[in-house]
């Protein structure tokens, strides 16, 4: 199945925000985890910090945390239009995501803009593919799509000429 042009999301999101709070909160609750769940939005995206709290016997481990965030972006974005990734960090809230990410986000737009060919990169995690999807929606030149499903979900990297605005520096 292939995706069409990711747009940005919506800059508020309210309900979404509400959602992504109250499921989260709800669930690690039921597993009997004894955590603080605090929830942020920005304009691309919508961060969900989990700090354990003193007595906490449930180990937030990368494989809990990236089921629950599967989950909550189910919920949270039950509709392919106006989705508002929901990104989980444990301990606090993080920066602007991985640096690594970013920088390959940079060499690809690059790439494709110096070839002038679309470029698919291997399945990656959806936190990865998606810290890259908005790494390049201010992007000049550029657009992205995900194509694939489950783990075999790639992204790609299209020349757009007709987007246009500020590049990356």
């Amino acid at each position: 199945m292939i995706d069409e042009v990711q747009e940005p999301p919506p800059r508020e999101a309210p309900e979404k925000v509400a959602l992504a709070l109250a499921f989260c909160t709800t669930l690690l609750e039921k597993l009997g985890a004894s955590v603080t769940v605090e929830v942020r939005e920005s304009p691309e995206a919508i961060a969900v910090a989990l700090t354990a709290r003193e007595g906490n016997e449930v180990e937030l481990t990368s494989a809990l945390v990236e089921a629950v965030q599967t989950l909550v972006n189910r919920v949270a974005n039950p509709r392919t239009e106006g989705r508002k990734w929901v990104n989980l960090e444990v301990g606090g809230f993080a920066g602007q995501g991985e640096p690594a990410v970013q920088a390959m986000a940079e060499r690809l737009a690059e790439t494709v803009k110096r070839t002038g060919r679309a470029v698919a990169i291997a399945p990656i995690s959806a936190r990865e593919r998606r810290q890259i999807h908005l790494a390049l929606v201010p992007v000049a030149g550029v657009s992205t799509r995900s194509d694939g499903e489950g783990i075999f979900r790639q992204l790609v990297v299209l020349p757009d000429p007709s987007k246009q605005g500020p590049t990356r520096d």
